[in-house]
């Protein structure tokens, strides 16, 4: 009886670590949600959680920006890392699954910049999605519309209704780290409590990451204004608060993972749960804002299938001095091979009055190098 007890404590101290990704294969989803049938909907999703399943069937209307948010995290992890040695492949364009990246469960700078710009991108699309009207259940922020701007201008506008789609996305995307924990009654009977968080340290770690993505999006906040005024003399002002382009918070975020802070997560005796410590105590302590790693990344030259490592064999690569993706770099010092390619483009173009523009073709010798 007790080999099966710490066998299923196994298993759920591993499930949850595998799967607090596999939800960003939403962003391939193709169909639209059939709110008449949540169910069947949600059940035929991969790589949800339970948590998220049921969170889906409550909530199908806000699951197409939950969708278009993960295929915006994948797609700007992948804009982010497109010179570097890890290029962010996460999702597998034949199965559909993300694919099983090891090291991303290993608490590496990397996973941090998944997690944090996976929450930040649910969070974005669902709260832009409520400006546009498409769910009934939220809309605009209208908090500061009370004529309280400073000067000639007035909150009147459809400001971004950025605390609901945190609140979604707090809800969604934390719940892939909910872990179940096994305890017994009085008859020794096997209980399960599934509304405690886990207080494993790796949990703590993508648990903090997201939030920090978050937070980003959040402090991304602007205010715009339009003029009203006889001639455009903008005497008056009608202003609203409006998040910028995903790429600008993505950027943010990226700035965030070079400054990554490494951390160990400790519990003291007599405290009722772990916190995360740095973990060389002469630099300065993290804050909320930052992102936090406990295991250094692998240098990703060699292709490793077991660790979801695909190498940088056959890797496009440039001659540029200090460039992130050159060759001398990209390569581990490989090596390189150059492949020239001959292309025909247009050239020599004049404009012929009237409305015409005629181009001569020409060929173009460009040298392409990818790492051996």
């Amino acid at each position: 009886m007790m080999k099966s007890i710490q066998l299923v404590r196994l298993l759920i101290v591993f499930i949850p670590i595998v799967e607090s990704l596999s939800w960003l294969s939403l962003g391939l989803v193709s169909n639209r949600f059939d709110r008449e049938k949540p169910g069947t909907s949600c059940k035929s999703l991969k790589g949800l959680t339970k948590r998220q399943i049921k969170f889906c069937k409550k909530n199908i209307d806000l699951m197409d920006s939950v969708r278009t948010g993960a295929l915006a995290a994948h797609a700007e992890c992948q804009f982010q890392f497109h010179k570097r040695r890890w290029n962010c492949t996460l999702i597998d364009p034949v199965t559909h699954e993300v694919i099983p990246d090891v090291f991303l469960h290993e608490n590496t700078r990397e996973s941090a910049f998944v997690h944090a710009v996976s929450a930040a991108a649910v969070a974005y699309k669902v709260t832009r999605d409520c400006a546009k009207g498409i769910s009934e259940r939220c809309g605009c922020d209208y908090s500061k519309n009370d004529n309280s701007g400073k000067g000639s201008f007035m909150y009147q506008g459809c400001s971004d209704n950025v605390k609901f789609g945190i609140g979604v996305s707090k809800e969604f995307v934390d719940s892939a780290q909910r872990k179940v924990f096994i305890t017994k009654d009085e008859n020794g009977t096997s209980l399960v409590d599934i509304n405690q968080l886990s207080a494993d340290g790796m949990h703590m770690i993508n648990l903090h990451n997201n939030q920090a993505g978050r937070q980003v999006l959040e402090k991304s906040l602007r205010r715009e204004c339009k003029c009203h005024g006889m001639s455009g003399s903008c005497e008056m002002r009608t202003c609203w608060d409006s998040l910028p382009n995903f790429r600008e918070i993505g950027m943010v975020i990226k700035d965030k993972f070079d400054g990554a802070a490494e951390v160990k997560v400790e519990k003291e005796e007599g405290a009722a749960k772990p916190r995360i410590v740095m973990k060389h105590s002469q630099f300065k302590r993290h804050t909320n804002a930052d992102l936090v790693y406990m295991t250094s990344s692998p240098d990703f030259c060699e292709a490793d299938p077991m660790r979801g490592i695909m190498g940088t064999k056959g890797r496009q690569c440039t001659l540029a001095p200090n460039a992130i993706d050159d060759c001398s770099l990209l390569c581990c010092g490989r090596g390189y091979e150059k492949k020239v390619q001959i292309i025909e483009e247009k050239c020599y173009c004049k404009f012929i009055y009237c409305c015409e523009v005629r181009c001569e073709s020409c060929q173009k010798q460009i040298e392409k190098y990818y790492c051996l």
